[in-house]
């Protein structure tokens, strides 16, 4: 995992020097969940504690390789939600507990563009991956103890569908669909210790503007 983001920087400034970038900035709501896995050790059984909707915004940044190829990058700040639900097989009353995970996400994909639909209106097609690197995270409350620490870096493979619209000459409305799946355990360590593993999923609304 050390080596994904380092190698995904190092991709993104080569491109830097190759093609001049559409900038823009791009917001929308965010629905954060977690998947958990647990070896089950005949105390506890863990698993997720559903979805919860964040907002997401950052820069994006273009760089066109043909009329209907680009590579996409940029920097978005990702708050995300880790959520567990506790569960004693002895009978015992199950409980929950809630963390806050935020990330900085530097996305390294390729955009498929397709002819115009409509005057002004394509369709886009985007595949890759994000390297995460997290900027804090905090429990929702400060008795809340099983998770004792999260990895610093996740990475997530990313695709989804849009439609950009020229609205002017040097104006692009953008928005689209997309999926991003964990692809690492973002879990450090915990009181269930090696056994309880967790991975980030979210299902995004972006919407954006180019220039």
């Amino acid at each position: 995992m050390k080596k994904i983001v380092p190698a995904l920087l190092l991709v993104s400034i080569a491109f830097l020097g190759y093609a001049q970038p559409k900038l823009g900035l791009i917001v929308g709501p965010s629905l954060s969940m977690n998947q958990v896995k647990y070896i089950d050790d005949g105390n506890f059984d863990y698993s997720n504690d559903g979805a919860a909707f964040k907002f997401r915004f950052g820069l994006e940044a273009d760089f066109m390789l043909s009329e209907t190829y680009a590579f996409s990058t940029g920097a978005i700040f990702a708050p995300k939600r880790a959520g567990f639900s506790i569960n004693p097989t002895d009978g015992s009353a199950p409980s929950t507990q809630d963390y806050k995970v935020h990330y900085l996400q530097l996305p390294v994909t390729l955009k498929l563009f397709t002819s115009e639909i409509q005057p002004d209106l394509k369709l886009f097609f985007q595949l890759g991956f994000k390297g995460e690197i997290k900027l804090f995270d905090e429990p929702f409350k400060e008795d809340y103890d099983l998770i004792e620490k999260f990895h610093l870096f996740d990475c997530s493979f990313t695709g989804g569908v849009g439609v950009e619209y020229g609205a002017g000459i040097n104006t692009v409305l953008f928005g689209g669909i997309f999926y991003d799946r964990g692809l690492v355990n973002i879990v450090k360590s915990s009181i269930a210790d090696n056994s309880l593993t967790s991975k980030m999923h979210t299902l995004d609304l972006k919407l954006g503007l180019k220039f």
